[in-house]
């Protein structure tokens, strides 16, 4: 059978098992996350009781990157959950693990923030072909410094790149090993603030490149589960639009997501990092799965990793656009 009668099969259980109603099943899922602010709607689903509306008793394993939760997810460790542009693009690519719609897009959080000092008297484009520029390789930080350096006019071979997580990239730009470096929120708060010190020269949206993070669920929990994998997708969004219609209640509550996930923060940090976060509605990812919108913003995402040398050509992105509306479609059939 091919994957995309599977799909069209699950698809078919999906809603009408959705639109017959009845008792809700009780479905334990394993979901994959990481410990910073745009794990949130997640923690958010659970602790509103939106999963346990929809029969789902949740366990939630904090992974540190996306990277490291795909192997994981293939074997079964986990069912749903979240991850970056670029695992998603792997994902897809090597395991069909299906980045089903937008869960938030960040073009505003990823930014590329340079030490004043380093510029010396120089225009920021001038500067970044002359400082050492730590970032993440093959992650939407580098795809937002290779967007920033297109647009500020600078060659991607001028650029001097140092690789480096994002917490070290931080220390390099605080003691100046680097005069240059790739930060997001809420972790950057102290160095945006810090205005004598530092300048933020360019994000995604001021590049013009598109930054999301996409939900993910395993193409076997879709084709084994559909009516649990719509559940999870329902609840999932719900959460996201509690964020958008009451930002000062989800800030408020994001302190107790702090403290169970070990995130460093107070209100004006989480206010600060939500502020930079544009969290979905499930109408909006439907939109922009019909559109386009979303698998273009991949394949943008994918042509940086092609650039770089990570994948010698873009993955075949836009099959995954039926199968990932199909779920979408079949989460918004729980809310008729």
């Amino acid at each position: 059978m091919t994957f995309n009668r599977i799909r069209q099969l699950a698809a078919g259980v999906a809603i009408a098992a959705l639109a017959a109603g009845g008792a809700i099943a009780e479905t334990k899922l394993h979901l994959n996350s990481q410990p910073n602010e745009a794990g949130y709607p997640m923690w958010l689903a659970d602790h509103l009781g939106y999963f346990g509306d929809n029969g789902l008793v949740v366990e939630t394993t904090y992974f540190p990157n996306g990277g490291a939760a795909l192997a994981s997810g293939v074997s079964g460790d986990w069912q749903a959950g979240w991850t970056g542009g670029p695992p998603a693009i792997s994902g897809w690519d090597k395991f069909k693990l299906i980045s089903f719609g937008t869960m938030q897009k960040e073009d505003r959080n990823i930014k590329l923030i340079m030490r004043k000092d380093a510029m010396q008297g120089m225009t920021p484009g001038e500067a970044l072909a002359k400082v050492r520029i730590g970032t993440v390789p093959n992650s939407t930080w580098s795809q937002v410094l290779f967007a920033c350096a297109d647009h500020f006019g600078v060659a991607h071979g001028d650029l001097e790149i140092v690789p480096l997580d994002p917490p070290v990239t931080r220390q390099s730009l605080r003691n100046g090993e680097v005069g240059a470096g790739t930060t997001a929120a809420s972790a950057d708060f102290d160095i945006v603030m810090d205005k004598d010190t530092y300048e933020v020269i360019c994000d995604g949206e001021i590049a013009g490149t598109s930054v999301i993070a996409p939900w993910i669920i395993t193409s076997r929990f879709w084709q084994d589960d559909p009516e649990a994998a719509a559940k999870f997708v329902e609840a999932a969004y719900r959460a996201n639009e509690y964020i958008r219609e009451n930002p000062d209640k989800a800030v408020d509550l994001a302190l107790q997501y702090y403290a169970d996930t070990g995130i460093e923060g107070d209100k004006e940090t989480a206010a600060y990092a939500f502020g930079l976060r544009d969290f979905q509605t499930l109408d909006e990812a439907i939109a922009d799965m019909e559109s386009g919108a979303t698998i273009n913003t991949l394949i943008a995402g994918a042509e940086v990793l092609v650039a770089a040398g990570a994948y010698d050509e873009v993955p075949d992105l836009g099959s995954m656009q039926p199968v990932a509306l199909d779920v979408l479609l079949a989460a918004k059939a729980l809310r008729k």
